[in-house]
């Protein structure tokens, strides 16, 4: 029998069902991502380009074009086109390096970041309303359980 379908134990199957909401949730925002691009004309893999350049920026991470690549698990010729669409669009700039003058650093524009809190906004305010209305353990819960998560699948 299929894994979502066969009898498990009750650990097992409550477990289960927090993957399964996890998923939902993946898929959910994949979703709104995917209507970002329809409505800006950006591909989706642009938008991943956006958010992971973004998660660099709020690390402090000097983001280049081969940091790029390897966060998208493409080659340099795919992330070069990426780059290229952005940089047309308005959406990135390419920045000499502050560690290495000779390599470049990508940095997420304002009017795209202004552009994304525009139609992302509404969005993350429900969702920072949502996280606040949890107890501080209880965030902290989440927050250790989605890290690990994340090295999972890391």
């Amino acid at each position: 029998m299929r894994e979502g379908v066969r009898p498990a134990d009750p650990e097992r199957a409550a477990a289960l069902e927090l993957v399964h909401l996890l998923r939902e949730v993946a898929v959910r925002l994949e979703l709104a991502a995917g209507e970002f691009a329809r409505t800006t004309g950006l591909h989706g893999t642009d938008v991943r380009a956006l958010i992971r350049l973004l998660d660099a920026e709020r690390a402090g991470l000097d983001a280049t074009p081969s940091w790029l690549a390897q966060q998208l698990g493409m080659t340099s010729q795919a992330t070069t086109a990426v780059i290229h669409r952005l940089e047309a669009a308005g959406h990135v700039e390419r920045l000499r390096s502050r560690s290495d003058g000779r390599s470049a650093h990508l940095q997420v524009s304002d009017t795209a970041i202004a552009l994304g809190w525009q139609f992302f906004g509404p969005l993350l305010d429900r969702l920072i309303a949502t996280t606040q209305a949890l107890a501080p353990g209880d965030q902290a819960l989440v927050k250790d359980y989605l890290t690990e998560v994340s090295e999972v699948l890391g």
